[in-house]
């Protein structure tokens, strides 16, 4: 089996790197006390995750918190792994997401619902790659906790609520680098999305989502700076009226 290596690595802002990686995305983000992560990929992600850290130019004992943006598992699928070795790690999520976070019930689309799909070739790939990443592994984070606002208290970052998607779906606006980390809230693109579709904030693939008007009411209030960095595709940034990738 191949390595499993992330399809870009960009530094978008001081502090901030954004890790577009094999299916998911997650970010790494520099705070006064510490590293922390945004997101962490599938259960197969976690040595890529931990990695992901040193190559942003940190020490992996400065991780100190993951703040989750939903809990299906591509998104927390590598804290078991992270936790196993820095059990000192806290993880964040809102409060309505909690249960979906610690699983291992939680709110996402399962393989019968996947199922009637598969004819289309671009879900029968997405499908293989997600399995890969350990998809079908039992992921369970008996530590996680509800954020509160004291949470945020000096940290360069604030939590935007973004249900739909799943119920706690939030989103992380990012201030002094003019970014907002929208999870699945909105992509730029997705594997089960046609690939002649361009990198732009859009909505994912509907039947991953557990209420679509929702969601779509959720994405068209969310602010939307300079730079959106998704939970799938690319980062990109806004050149006058346009939509463009972010490379490193």
């Amino acid at each position: 089996m191949a390595p499993r290596t992330p399809r870009s690595v960009v530094s978008v802002a001081p502090g901030v790197v954004f890790v577009e990686g094999p299916v998911s995305n997650w970010v790494v983000l520099a705070e006064e006390d510490g590293v922390a992560l945004i997101d962490a990929g599938y259960p197969a992600d976690t040595d890529l995750v931990l990695d992901s850290v040193l190559l942003a130019g940190h020490d992996l004992e400065e991780l100190r918190r993951v703040y989750v943006t939903h809990g299906h598992v591509d998104h927390v699928g590598g804290l078991p792994g992270i936790l196993d070795r820095f059990p000192h790690v806290e993880v964040l999520a809102h409060a309505d997401e909690v249960d979906n976070v610690r699983g291992p019930a939680r709110q996402q689309v399962t393989p019968a619902e996947i199922g009637g799909r598969l004819a289309a070739p671009r879900v029968l790939r997405w499908l293989g790659r997600a399995i890969a990443s350990d998809a079908l592994r039992p992921t369970t984070v008996p530590s996680a906790r509800a954020f509160t606002a004291r949470d945020f208290d000096g940290r360069a970052m604030t939590p935007l609520p973004a249900p739909g998607h799943t119920d706690g779906s939030t989103a992380y606006l990012l201030p002094a680098a003019d970014a907002i980390v929208t999870g699945d809230a909105v992509v730029t693109h997705h594997d089960t999305q046609p690939a002649s579709w361009a990198p732009r904030p859009r909505m994912i693939t509907p039947f991953f989502t557990a209420d679509q008007a929702l969601a779509v009411e959720s994405a068209g209030v969310l602010p939307y700076p300079a730079i959106v960095l998704p939970g799938h595709g690319p980062a990109v940034h806004r050149v006058g009226s346009e939509w463009v990738p972010i490379t490193a």
